[in-house]
């Protein structure tokens, strides 16, 4: 629990420090006398983007949790731009200075999430016709913390796809038959826009 607030901490300021720097930097040159307010309640804002930052961070998290093709992949991408223009059309009503900084630093965080999601997808398209075996990537939320949670994934993947599980080698990495086809099962890390992001990782034994 406290390495989840930690992590969540950690990636929310990295994030919200990210977005005030493009914001401040896009109203500098949209608007320079609309910065002067922002300077002087400087402490407050650059809470307010780190609160955000954790907010975004722990709600992408929830957002795996959603087992609907709704908002996955290129529907998920497709319902922020919705929500974009949606922000647009909104952003008529508000001072200048939050105008900016508000639809800059949106601007940038879909930026982030599409640039994730295309280099998700190059990834696993480059893995999958890899010459070695098939190669199947589970996305976790965390990292598991045990062993134990490191098997826990597995058995319950294997259980919701209706796959036999046997266990050759139960080890970090380990060896198992899936459905009577050896394969092997690694921890893998990948760099994402919220920081390192945790997989299993699945490929046959040819």
């Amino acid at each position: 629990m406290k390495e989840n607030l930690v992590e969540t901490l950690k990636q929310g300021l990295l994030l919200g420090t990210l977005l005030l720097l493009c914001s401040l930097s896009v109203l500098w040159l949209a608007a320079p006398e609309e910065i002067g307010p922002v300077w002087s309640l400087f402490p407050a804002v650059l809470f307010g983007y780190v609160a955000a930052g954790c907010l975004l961070h722990l709600l992408r998290g929830r957002a795996a949790r959603l087992d609907s093709s709704f908002f996955r992949g290129a529907a998920a991408l497709a319902w922020c731009y919705i929500f974009l223009f949606c922000l647009f059309f909104l952003a008529q009503q508000i001072p200048r200075s939050i105008q900016v900084m508000f639809l800059t630093s949106t601007v940038v965080l879909l930026l982030l999430w599409e640039a994730e999601y295309r280099y998700l997808k190059s990834v696993a398209k480059d893995l999958n016709s890899g010459a070695a075996g098939r190669i199947l990537l589970i996305d976790l939320e965390e990292k598991p913390g045990t062993p134990e949670e490191f098997f826990a994934v597995l058995e319950t993947y294997c259980q919701k796809s209706s796959i036999a599980l046997e266990y050759v080698k139960k080890d970090i990495p380990a060896t198992v038959r899936l459905d009577g086809r050896l394969h092997t099962v690694a921890l893998t890390e990948s760099y994402m826009y919220g920081g390192p992001g945790w997989s299993l990782e699945i490929q046959e034994i040819l």
